[in-house]
């Protein structure tokens, strides 16, 4: 069997358990008059269509169809909204240790979304839905400690991990690997795979702009154009847990979201296109910027303008790193230590105040370097490399269906 067959099993393994598990659910509410029932009984009748859909093998299409887009918007959230109810009745109900449960509940959590991913989000084909569920995937994914109290969560450390979505970000990982290789796309690169044309010079020096610029965001003092480049205060606070695991969070998952799925899909989308590779990038790099303006949340509108900006001309600058190496593991220790080093000296992952006309003076230099040294990545031995990693990455040369029979 494939490793899809084997996942298409888990897949209604766990659909199953789910489903008695809200049965269970269910009658105790029922049995106590709790009102929450009424929400348990569609919940799982939609569990119950997943079992179905995913038994027939050859359904209508209309029923295909159907299912395909009311799990993709629902099942994430019920997977999340169950394990938060399941660990939470296992340690107040049961009186079972809250350490061991949690740890062996944030170790399922990291893989449970795979089988989801494989059976149900294998099945969207169309490059504008891709990108539209991998976001509201990761939002869902990400929010496990909104189904999870985390006065439950026992050691500090954990009620860390699962604050600041560092859990959530790794599983969030697994589950776009598992839908990228279901659309035949590329792994996000483990084993390196430079080839002809790749230069470690380049690869240095992309390096050196990103350690630059990273000390220059952290701790540049300059208030005018005459010091910026040549004021600074190198002053360490002691890391904390959240904040590091913060920027850990940011890290993989945008890089995982954007990088790795929306560049991915842009790439597929804009295949037969001459240029692919600046069209799949200005619109990853865009959407990580977009992205930034939920922050408005906590943040006022024109702080938020000048980060959203910032991350626009960041991501064009990772995803050439990223496309130039075929490693997403660099970009994620670039974008996490840019994060870490600012979170660490302002002692805050938000952004405060109001945007300064020096906030706008060093966001025009930052877009100009960035997005500089990424049109100098277009040309040359560097655009041909990047263009085989490209081609990787859309699933070319690649393969696909791997067996695992036992006799």
């Amino acid at each position: 069997m494939s490793g899809r067959d084997y996942l298409h099993i888990w897949y209604l393994a766990q659909s199953a358990v789910i489903l008695f598990l809200l049965l269970l659910i269910g009658a105790w509410e029922a049995y106590h008059g709790i009102r929450l029932v009424v929400v348990i009984i569609p919940v799982a009748l939609l569990m119950l269509l997943a079992i179905v859909s995913a038994s027939i093998p050859h359904q209508p299409h209309w029923l295909e169809l159907i299912n395909r887009w009311l799990q993709s918007i629902f099942q994430p959230l019920i997977l999340t909204v169950v394990w938060g109810m399941v660990t939470r009745i296992l340690i107040v109900r049961l009186q079972l240790p809250a350490r061991g449960i949690v740890a062996l509940g944030m170790i399922y959590y990291v893989v449970m979304f795979a089988p989801f991913a494989s059976e149900i989000g294998g099945q969207l084909q169309w490059a504008v839905g891709r990108i539209i569920y991998l976001f509201w995937w990761m939002n869902i994914v990400l929010a496990m400690s909104v189904a999870f109290p985390l006065k439950f969560s026992g050691p500090h450390a954990f009620a860390v991990l699962i604050s600041t979505g560092a859990v959530g970000a790794v599983s969030f990982f697994v589950m776009v690997t598992t839908v990228m290789r279901a659309w035949h796309l590329s792994w996000p690169g483990i084993k390196p795979q430079f080839g002809w044309g790749f230069s470690w010079w380049v690869l240095l020096t992309l390096i050196i702009v990103d350690i630059l610029f990273t000390i220059w965001n952290a701790y540049g003092t300059g208030n005018s154009w005459k010091n910026m480049f040549f004021q600074y205060n190198f002053v360490w606070k002691r890391p904390t847990g959240t904040l590091t695991m913060e920027a850990f969070e940011a890290a993989v998952a945008e890089e995982t979201l954007c990088r790795f799925g929306f560049l991915g899909c842009a790439l597929y989308a804009f295949r037969n296109f001459n240029n692919r590779i600046p069209y799949a990038v200005l619109l990853s790099s865009a959407l990580f910027g977009l992205m930034h303006y939920f922050n408005l949340i906590g943040q006022s509108f024109d702080i938020t303008t000048v980060q959203v900006l910032s991350a626009f001309s960041m991501g064009i600058f990772f995803a050439v790193v990223y496309l130039y190496t075929g490693q997403l593991w660099i970009s994620m220790i670039m974008h996490f230590l840019i994060d870490w080093t600012s979170f660490m000296v302002s002692g805050t992952s938000v952004m405060v105040g109001k945007a300064s006309a020096m906030d706008w003076v060093t966001l025009f230099v930052e877009m100009v370097v960035f997005i500089g040294i990424s049109i100098w990545m277009m040309y040359g031995n560097r655009r041909q490399v990047m263009k085989r990693h490209a081609d990787r990455l859309i699933g070319e040369d690649q393969h696909f269906g791997f067996r695992l029979e036992f006799n």
